[in-house]
Parts: structure tokens; sequence; C-alpha cells
């Protein structure tokens, strides 16, 4: 989702943006982007895509087209980059990996993400949000070479292990025919690991401060606030407080009343859902950041401004640079017995410089390298992307701790969810529930904004239904029914994505995910397909 080109400007950002604007763009400057493969697969084998879903004028790669898979032999290891925005560079090995992303392939692939144009705000990114692959890092080099900035990750099998070891991770794992992992997915992709329920709940009674700074992109727009809530038994918050902008911008402004439901948040640690690009959407960002990196009840408090190290401590306080004291396990003064953090978002921050979470930028330090064009002695000229083998002492020096599980008081710390079984409280009743769903393949926009998804059928009560509707890592429509009977019509609205989509194209296809949770279970039932929308 990355992710960061879809991130909303942080302070940090909106200062560089302001330094920069002294020095002219430079018309005719490329990235180059160099690839070097140190896997034991050959060149002739190793494919190389360049996607994005922008327009063609956002798509300027001299030799490729959009899309369309090239063996790594066959261009020579360089690419030249003229103009690339919310672009994927795709590597797989023995066969060419194209959009949309079939993560039960039997093909093993990964990717960077990365924006090029005439400005000078472009990064690139390693990203883990979906799923882990292969290890690979990212190099910039100046105009005369000389190095810059890096962003790496320990070697696949290092990884694999670790999120393999966690609670969901052996469940999530994708292997071939072979036996061989060719990825773990992550919880936006696998219902194998357990949700943060009982740490949100555990937050009842307990009220929080955050203190959130929104700065859009236009010069001036910009905002901090103040609001606070207490936590309700099933982890429901109501958060009401103030704001001060200097902008007349719409975005900069937020409701004096923010209501999060308690299952909605919990669902939206994970997926980084409701979180508009405005003041308010910066607000809830925060609330779910805290969460999922184990900052709430922690060593730190609950008053938001000390999770940042480098706060302003002035009226009102806000962290210039947003939350960014050690997080995950160290920010736990002791083991719970339930998780406390996202724990695959804690494993990928302890060995690799990569997004594990949507809003991991919140939390686990540098997760990008910036592709300064053309601003004095920090122009990038290259951009070197290294496969890594998957055995091999690439390690680099993250200093993260992924120790934020559940403690021995647990009774093993959720190793029944882990597994797929029914969950700790869940009745055996509960786990015979016969599921049958059937996905519709065409679906055609109805009236205010809705789409016929599929068909669910069940022996017993279905429980809690959930569809998203994807293209690439955009969403284009959901659906939640929390109490569905046994049978259900699955009918999802569009998302503000999903009607801008819609609107330019008279058919799209896209990717639909369906979850099935009878009472008292994660989802134990689960499809995905190939959805064409019209």
């Amino acid at each position: 989702m990355s992710l960061a080109m879809r991130r909303r400007p942080t302070l940090a950002l909106l200062a560089l943006l302001v330094a920069l604007a002294a020095f002219p763009a430079t018309a005719e400057a490329a990235l180059e982007l160099k690839i070097e493969n140190q896997s034991t697969v050959p060149d002739s084998e190793v494919w190389v895509t360049v996607y994005t879903n922008k327009p063609p004028a956002d798509f300027v790669v001299p030799g490729f087209e959009n899309d369309k898979p090239r063996t790594l032999e066959s261009f020579g290891s360089v690419l030249t980059i003229e103009r690339l925005v919310a672009g994927r560079i795709i590597v797989s090995y023995g066969a060419p990996t194209t959009e949309p992303i079939d993560f039960h392939s039997q093909t093993r692939f990964d990717w960077i993400e990365l924006t090029y144009t005439s400005e000078d705000a472009n990064v690139a990114n390693l990203t883990a949000v979906e799923q882990f692959g292969i290890g690979m890092r990212l190099n910039t080099y100046g105009v005369s070479d000389e190095p810059l900035e890096e962003l790496g990750s320990a070697n696949a099998d290092t990884i694999f292990d670790a999120l393999r070891g966690i609670p969901g991770g052996e469940s999530a794992t994708v292997r071939n025919s072979k036996g061989e992992i060719l990825r773990v997915l992550s919880p936006l992709q696998s219902d194998a690991y357990p949700d943060l329920g009982e740490y949100v709940r555990s937050m009842a009674g307990k009220t929080i401060q955050l203190h959130s700074t929104f700065s859009g992109p236009a010069s001036g727009n910009f905002a901090t606030s103040s609001y606070s809530g207490t936590f309700a038994a099933d982890g429901s918050i109501v958060l009401t407080g103030t704001y001060e902008r200097n902008s007349s911008a719409p975005e900069a402004t937020a409701p004096h009343e923010i209501s999060m439901p308690g299952p909605e948040l919990i669902e939206d640690i994970y997926t980084g859902g409701n979180t508009p690009n405005n003041l308010e959407g910066q607000i809830r960002h925060d609330v779910l950041v805290g969460f999922m990196a184990g900052y709430w009840n922690g060593r730190y408090g609950n008053d938001a401004i000390h999770f940042c190290g480098n706060a302003v401590e002035t009226d009102p306080s806000f962290c210039p640079t947003g939350f960014n004291r050690p997080a995950f396990g160290a920010a736990r003064s002791a083991l719970s017995p339930y998780p406390t953090c996202e724990q695959y978002a804690a494993v990928i921050n302890q060995y690799a410089d990569m997004y594990g979470n949507p809003y991991s930028d919140g939390a686990s330090g540098d997760v990008t390298v910036p592709i300064v064009r053309s601003h004095a002695n920090k122009a990038v000229k290259t951009l070197k992307l290294t496969i890594l083998p998957d055995s091999g002492g690439s390690n680099p020096d993250t200093g993260g701790n992924a120790d934020c599980g559940a403690g021995s008081s647990s009774g093993g710390g959720g190793s029944a969810a882990a597994g797929g079984a029914t969950p700790s409280g869940g009745s055996p009743a509960a786990a015979r529930v016969g599921i049958h769903t059937r996905l519709f393949k065409h679906t055609r926009l109805l009236r205010h904004g809705r789409l016929r998804l599929a068909r669910v059928a069940c022996s017993a009560a279905c429980g809690r239904v959930r569809a998203v509707v994807r293209r690439g890592k955009r969403v284009l429509a959901r659906a939640f029914v929390k109490h569905a009977g046994r049978r259900r019509l699955v009918v999802a609205r569009l998302t503000k994505p999903g009607r801008r989509m819609l609107r330019h194209h008279r058919k799209l296809r896209a990717r639909l995910d369906l979850w099935v949770a009878p009472s008292g279970q994660r989802a134990t039932h689960r499809r995905h397909g190939l959805l064409v929308l019209r």
C-alpha cells in the first residue's frame, strides 16, 4: 500500500521541499537503476517488470513497456528511468510476474517501490507490507559515484525463519511443490495471524493523549492538534480536542469529536484503513501506530508526545518528524499474556530497513531513501538494487527488538491461532461449520456505488464476513458483515479510489479476497480470485 509514495508528508519532508525549491530541476536528468544479481538464479532466469497504475505520461522508462517483463540478461542489468510515478520494480525467479499480483503464485518474486519525477521529493523503498519473498538492498550514489544512503535486509533464509517463529507465520508461508519457501504473507494477505484485540481491549478505562501534525502538499498547509479519549471495554474510543492551522485548506481541519469503534480499530491496525489524507486521518493514524508499534501502555506511557525523542515543547507540543522512540519489543517494559504489537512488522523491523506495515514509517526509523534530482551535493545519479543470496552474512544494523509477543502466562501465546485452529475461547462446534462460497467473476455497478461480489452458504451461522477488492495496492471496494446468517449475498461499497477508477475505465480487472469467520473464530475460510468490474 508504498506506500512511501502515498504517505502524507511529514514536517521533515515539508522542510526538504522548501529547501530544495531554490534549486531548479534539470529537465534532461534521468535516474540510472543498476541491478546486481547475487542470487544463485542466472540472469537469464531473473525477470524484471516495471509497473505503475498511473497514466502513460507517468511511465517513461526507455526499453520497457508498462507491466511487460524482461529478463535481466536481455537489458544488461541497467535501466534508465526518466519518469516513474508510484512505480514498482518487480523481480521474479524462473518466470515473469505481472499485475495484479497473485500472492499464491508458484513463482517466487518481490519488488521495490519508487517515484522519480522532475521534482526533488522522490523516494525509493523496500517493502514487505503484503509479503516477504527475496532479500534485497538499495544504495544511492551521487554524480561522482560517491555512496550516499543505503537500505538493506538480512538474507531471505534469516527472515523466513524469524517470521515462521511467530504465531501465524508458519500458516502464512507459501511453498512450492518441492516444499521450498516462496514467500511469507503478511497480515494483509493472510488471516493466520492473531489480531491485536486483547491488546486493544486491555486499554479499557485508560486515557490517551495525542499531539498529531498534518502537513499537506501546498506551502503553508500545516496544522497541529491536541486530542484525547478514554477506551471503552470493547476497544472503542471517542477522541475530542482542538487544532491550530496555518492554512485555509479543508484537509487541515478535523471534527471536534472523532469516533473509532473497537472492531474497526482492531482491523485497521493491520490494514492502515480509515485514515484519509487529512488532519483527522493523521489523528487516527497515530492511534493505530501506537498499537502497531507497541507504544500504548508501554514504557513511554499513554501521552504520545513521549513516543517522540525530539518533541518541540511549545504550545501545543508536537513531534516534528513523527514517532521515533524505539518501538515493538523495545517499547514494552514486560511481556503480557497477549501480543502487544504487530509481530510480523516487528520481525521485518528487526531484520530489514523496510515497510512491514502500511505505517511502518511511523515507528520503524528510516524505511525510504531520497532520490534527490538536482540539489547540490545530494543529487542522486544512480540507484543500485542488489538481489541478495538466500543465505549469507547480510544483516543490517537496525537495532530492532521484535520480542512483543505473549508471555508464558498466556499458555502458549496464541499458538492455536497460529495454526488456524479454534482460538482460545472458541467452541469445538464452531470449528465444524461447513462453508461454501461462490465468487462472481464479473460484476456490474449497482445503485449507490455497490457491487455484488459473492454468495456464502454455511451449515451454521457464518458469523463475520469480510471482502476486499484491490487493484494493485488500491482498495476499490470493501464489505463487512458482523452477523451473517446461513446464507449471504456479499455486496461491497466502492471506496473513493474505486469510484475514480471506474469513472475512467469501462472495465477493470481486480483481485477479490473473501474471509468468513464463524462465531468465536478468526477467519477460518478464505477465498481469492480475479474479478472484472464493469
